[in-house]
């Protein structure tokens, strides 16, 4: 009986780092995918200001790099991991993309290069804190719970 019991603790000590694990590992997908955003924009708007490129033709580009998927920016999906007001302003950005000539292209993006600046600002706040407790919590939930088995 008190092998199952000590069995039972480290299961629920187990199961206490994983959740703080899949915690931390959200979070940083969410950083990623906001990160990722920034760039592409800021891509976006460099080829567009300095070389008047054809969006078409950037959008192959970028495809071929790995940088995109799917048939053009009016209907380029969000990466995974952004919250569902940062994919709303993402579909916003990019299905108004090619709409405006040069100048005004260039400072809608940046319009949008700064909310997304801001989106990521926000969750590196909420997530530096969160990052720093999900394995202890986590094992702090698992601990608990494994004496309470005891």
């Amino acid at each position: 009986m008190k092998t199952l019991r000590i069995v039972g603790a480290l299961f629920w000590l187990g199961c206490g780092w994983c959740a703080g694990d899949a915690a931390c590992r959200n979070a940083r997908r969410h950083l990623e995918a906001l990160e990722e955003t920034l760039l592409l924009l800021q891509r976006i708007r460099q080829e567009i200001d300095y070389r008047r490129t054809d969006l078409t033709l950037l959008f192959r580009r970028l495809e071929r790099e790995g940088a995109v998927r799917g048939e053009s920016f009016q209907v380029l999906c969000p990466p995974p991991g952004l919250t569902r007001l940062e994919r709303d302003c993402y579909i916003e950005c990019f299905s108004g993309i090619g709409r405006a000539e040069a100048g005004q292209e260039c400072q809608r993006l940046t319009f949008y290069q700064e909310r997304f600046r801001v989106f990521l600002r926000q969750a590196e706040e909420r997530t530096r804190p969160q990052l720093e407790l999900c394995h202890k919590l986590g094992v702090a939930a698992g601990l608990a719970a494994a004496i309470l088995c005891l």
